[in-house]
């Protein structure tokens, strides 16, 4: 585990670790996890940005948990 991961992104091909949100967006856009279209960016970043701390949102086929919360 990164020791400043913030996020676990769990797809059907394993775990991804992260440690702000901007990089959990662009993975989730990035692997066709999320639709441009529907879900952009901005909105993704929005959504992960107030997810508390043990909290986990479906994204298409990925699971994303927060871990710990931005220091």
């Amino acid at each position: 585990m990164l020791a400043t991961a913030e996020f676990i992104v769990e797809t059907p091909d394993g775990e991804v670790e992260f440690p702000l949100t901007g990089p959990v967006a662009d993975h989730l856009l990035d692997h066709g996890y999320a639709n441009a279209d529907r879900e952009p960016h901005w909105h993704l970043r929005w959504c992960l940005d107030r997810m508390e701390v043990g909290e986990a949102i479906d994204v298409g086929d990925a699971r994303v948990h927060r871990i710990a919360a931005h220091s």
